[in-house]
């Protein structure tokens, strides 16, 4: 009798729905803690210098995003059209090019796509293998030199200009 009452069936449907989603939640939240780069890291990486010659500095007092990808990562062609976005939108873009080849490789790929961001050539991984990025894309909100938030994978342009606005409020 208590199975035909909709109302009853209905509420454990959403209560199972609720209760995977928040298992989903929780699964994510952990790969990312996982992926995170290493923030000490971070803090002793030495200013970064680009493909046309800026040079960049992470304890900056302005959230920056770091972006590390790949020309062969497939999310990363994904998420590069929101990062680019972004760098045209005035947020502080830093790119790290993940083992993509020469600077003229990686600026004649960025042109292909059109494609603005800054980009510092990463070609023998040594910076990511400093920070223990574990995948790609991988991308760091830092301010005054300290991670704020990580995570990995295709993401948003919504949900990256959330977590600069919480890294600029001091989230």
């Amino acid at each position: 009798m208590t199975e035909n009452n909709p109302p009853r069936r209905l509420w454990r449907t959403l209560r199972s729905i609720i209760l995977n989603l928040l298992i989903i939640l929780a699964a994510i939240l952990a790969l990312d803690w996982y992926r995170a780069p290493d923030s000490v890291a971070i803090a002793n990486l030495p200013a970064l210098t680009s493909s046309d010659g800026k040079t960049f500095h992470l304890d900056d007092n302005r959230p920056t995003l770091l972006y590390i990808w790949g020309d062969w990562c497939i999310y990363c062609r994904h998420t590069s059209p929101a990062i680019d976005r972004l760098a045209r939108d005035g947020y502080r873009v830093i790119s790290i090019a993940l083992k993509s080849g020469d600077d003229a490789h990686i600026a004649a790929y960025l042109r292909e796509h059109g494609w603005q961001f800054p980009v510092v050539n990463d070609a023998d991984g040594r910076i990511s293998a400093a920070l223990h990025v574990r995948a790609t894309p991988t991308i760091a909100i830092i301010k005054n030199g300290r991670l704020r938030l990580s995570t990995s994978g295709w993401t948003s342009a919504i949900g990256l200009k959330l977590r600069l606005w919480w890294a600029e409020i001091g989230g």
